[in-house]
């Protein structure tokens, strides 16, 4: 049996982060899923296949039959929709205020 310096343990960082920044993790990925299923079905595509599946602008070509510029055209209009939409959201949510609530 090993015994372990306290300072040690203390001074490395967790290989996880804190469950309430999992939390915010979670809800940001769930929120980002539902605005992505807001897109047009190709854009969709294009944005899982570049961002999930980290393929090129050539290898979604390939796969989806597109060109490289029509491609990059997806992905641009995509982004450009989802920067909107997410902007939007960020505007229209009203933080929760304890003071308001009794």
């Amino acid at each position: 049996m090993t015994y372990l310096d306290e300072e040690l343990l203390e001074r490395k960082p967790g290989s996880d982060p804190p469950p309430n920044e999992q939390i915010e993790q979670e809800e940001a990925k769930g929120f980002l899923l539902r605005i992505v299923a807001t897109l047009p079905p190709r854009q969709q595509e294009v944005i899982q296949l570049k961002f999930q599946n980290d393929l090129s602008y050539q290898e979604i070509s390939e796969i989806t039959k597109l060109s490289v510029s029509h491609v990059g055209v997806l992905i641009h209009t995509a982004l450009k929709t989802l920067r909107a939409r997410h902007a939007q959201a960020a505007r229209d949510f009203i933080p929760f205020n304890p003071r308001l609530a009794s």
